[in-house]
């Protein structure tokens, strides 16, 4: 039996827990010399959860410690997966950066704390799938007031950015492997965008390893499933449906006009039970919104509500 998440955790969390996805994503995005040293073999999670009293909200992030060159160097990633840009992330980091060293020495095996001892480097990584282009500082003595007036006294560091809508779809195409794939379909949500670019990549998914394309396969999924309730059991059989017949554009069309016309059912049938309760043309004006929301023509949903089509444009406009 399978040890997969359920569709509401992180999918991208999942993805990057595949220490063979992990440095494919270095590989792919980070362009560090340091990095080609990087081998699968040397890396280790860090099954810890660093939580901070000054962020009421849980993090989505992973901690992996690496032998490099002889010493340990740890990667801390953020999954900053929203919308919003958040301007204190230098600061948030720092603070991680702190709890992960704090944890670090206490697990140290050397108990003399006058010897000579050095703190393993950590690299923070974000990682940002947001539509809007990342805008805060990305150096932490930049968020200091004055900070140009002062020379390297002051504590500084740069983290990552991996802004997954920034990438052109030439440059993760021309990647040929599974991250690349996953933030090329993550950059759209649109039915039809996604169906042309998932035909350009079926060259590159046929020639993932099978470990490789079972994590691809579960994030699609999750990732179509996202358009249903938080209760549909869809993901699990599209997930099973995929793994027995393989991703292909046609039975991935079909699954997503499947999922379109079940969410049109059921908004009409969430709009109409409000209807009940609050006059059955709120109820009405509820499901044409539904509707418009899902990108259906006027003509369409005014066959749908027995509404005039200058009804709808009214209510076009008013979400607009």
């Amino acid at each position: 039996m399978n040890d997969f998440p359920q569709p509401h955790d992180s999918s991208y969390r999942f993805l990057l827990s595949s220490k063979k996805l992990f440095v494919e994503l270095l590989r792919s995005f980070v362009k560090k010399e340091w990095v080609l040293h990087v081998e699968e073999a040397q890396v280790e999670e860090i099954n810890h959860s660093f939580v901070l009293a000054d962020f009421r909200r849980k993090e989505a992030d992973l901690v992996y410690k690496v032998r490099l060159n002889g010493r340990d160097l740890i990667f801390y990633v953020l999954l900053e997966l929203q919308s919003k840009v958040d301007y204190e992330m230098p600061y948030r980091l720092l603070l991680y950066q702190t709890e992960i060293w704090r944890f670090v020495l206490r697990n140290r095996e050397v108990a003399d704390t006058t010897a000579p001892y050095s703190l393993p480097a950590i690299v923070p990584i974000v990682l940002y799938n947001g539509s809007r282009p990342w805008s805060a500082k990305r150096r932490f003595r930049e968020l200091l007031a004055n900070e140009e007036s002062f020379g390297p006294e002051l504590l500084d560091f740069e983290y990552v950015l991996l802004d997954v809508e920034r990438y052109a779809e030439e440059e993760l195409l021309d990647l040929s492997n599974t991250i690349g794939s996953v933030f090329l379909l993550d950059q759209t949500a649109d039915r039809e965008l996604l169906l042309t670019r998932l035909r350009k990549l079926m060259e590159t998914i046929r020639g993932m390893p099978e470990d490789m394309k079972e994590h691809f396969i579960h994030w699609l999924a999750n990732m179509i499933a996202l358009q249903l309730p938080p209760d549909s059991k869809e993901v699990e059989r599209l997930i099973e449906e995929m793994k027995e017949k393989g991703v292909t554009v046609m039975g991935l069309g079909k699954n997503l006009e499947a999922i379109k016309l079940k969410g049109i059912e059921e908004g009409m049938e969430e709009g109409m039970e409000r209807g009940i309760e609050q006059g059955t043309m709120l109820g009405k004006e509820s499901v044409a919104i539904n509707l418009i929301g899902m990108g259906l023509s006027d003509s369409a949903i005014a066959l749908a509500t027995g509404f005039s089509e200058q009804k709808i444009e009214q209510l076009r406009n008013q979400i607009h």
